[in-house]
C-alpha cells in the first residue's frame, strides 16, 4: 500500500545541525496541515503548511519577515518557491531510492541557485530521516524522527525549510552586525 502524501499524521521531531549550530524541530501534521515549530521561542520560526494532493502552501517565520512556500506534489517529487517572486529560492525534494511510502530510501535535491544553494542529501529508514544539508564544511547534519503515518518527503522538506530559515536568521544576523553575508 502506498501512503499518499495527503494520508500522512503524525508528529516530525529532531536537529537540523550541531549542538551550537542548529535548530531543533517539532512539527505535527493533521487534518491535512503540516504546523509547529522551528527553533527556540526566541531564536526560531512557526512553519505552517496547508497539504493537498497537488500542492504545499504556506509560511515560515511571521507576517512580516517570513517566507511563503508554494510547492507542487507530483508523485516522488517536491517544487517550487520558498518566499516568493524576486527573493525565493526555489526547491525540489525527490524521493530517488527506495519504496514511495518510505520505510527505506533516499531524498535528494537542491533549495536555491547554482551559487547561493544548498544540496539535499538525505536517507530514510524507518522513521529516522538522516543526512546532511549543504557541503561538507558548511553544511548541517541532519536527525529527525518521523511517525510511519508520515510521508518521509514531508520529513525532508520540514528538514530543508528548518536549514533554510537557519541560514537566513544566520545572513540578517552577519548583516546586522556590520559583516557580510558571503
Amino acid at each position: 500500500m502506498t501512503l499518499h502524501i495527503t494520508q500522512s499524521h503524525g508528529t516530525i521531531r529532531g536537529r537540523v545541525g550541531g549542538i551550537l549550530g542548529g535548530f531543533n524541530v517539532v512539527c505535527d501534521i493533521a487534518d491535512r496541515r503540516l504546523y509547529g515549530r522551528m527553533g527556540g521561542t526566541l531564536r526560531g520560526a512557526d512553519l505552517d503548511v496547508q497539504i493537498t494532493p497537488t500542492k504545499l502552501t504556506g509560511r515560515a517565520g511571521g507576517s512580516i519577515d517570513g517566507k511563503d512556500i508554494d510547492l507542487s506534489v507530483s508523485g516522488r517529487h517536491l517544487s517550487g518557491r520558498v518566499g516568493g517572486e524576486v527573493f525565493g529560492k526555489d526547491l525540489l525534494l525527490e524521493v530517488t531510492d527506495g519504496a514511495h511510502n518510505g520505510s527505506k530510501g533516499a531524498i535528494s535535491g537542491r533549495t536555491g541557485g547554482g551559487t547561493l544553494g544548498f544540496d539535499i542529501n538525505l536517507h530514510f529508514n524507518d522513521g529516522q530521516l538522516v543526512g546532511r544539508l549543504g557541503g561538507e564544511v558548511i553544511g548541517h547534519d541532519v536527525r529527525i524522527t518521523y511517525e510511519p503515518t508520515v510521508h518521509p518527503l514531508l520529513a525532508g522538506f520540514v528538514a530543508c525549510m528548518t536549514y533554510y530559515y537557519y541560514r537566513l536568521l544566520n545572513r540578517r544576523n552577519v548583516n546586522a552586525s556590520g559583516g557580510s553575508s558571503n
